[in-house]
């Protein structure tokens, strides 16, 4: 059985994705409802469908730029080395930060606290429920 094709909807999302990658505005651009845009984009992606085409439009647009993985940290390279007229310390600093987190230097971590910069409060509570004995 040959799978279904992307709806419109579906299909004008994974153009507009492309354009920011930025699913919530896609989704706004694709005609979903700006109310629930967030969950729409989010859920857009997860879906095997288009996630499989998106994945298959950013194969064809690096195919028909000619772009590698290797040129874009070639350019960074040139970038982030860049001292002549014109270079800016803003963008050496960016380009070295990009080059690392693709290496897997720099690791982001997020950290979360409660209130007052203290540490988040986790309360667990327990139901206890009588089974009815099934013979009664």
């Amino acid at each position: 059985m040959k799978a279904k094709p992307l709806t419109p909807k579906q299909a004008a999302f994974v153009r507009e994705y492309l354009v920011d990658m930025n699913a919530t505005r896609a989704a706004i651009r694709a005609k979903y409802s700006k109310r629930t845009a967030e969950q729409q984009g989010h859920r857009l992606l997860r879906n095997a469908k288009v996630g499989k085409a998106v994945a298959a439009a950013l194969q064809k647009r690096a195919e028909r730029l000619e772009l590698t993985q290797d040129t874009v940290v070639r350019g960074l390279l040139t970038e982030a080395e860049d001292r002549g007229k014109g270079a800016s310390h803003a963008a050496r600093v960016s380009a070295w930060t990009a080059l690392g987190k693709h290496l897997g230097i720099f690791i982001e971590r997020h950290e979360h606290t409660g209130g007052g910069g203290g540490p988040v409060e986790v309360i667990v509570t327990r139901r206890l429920v009588r089974v009815a004995d099934a013979n009664h």
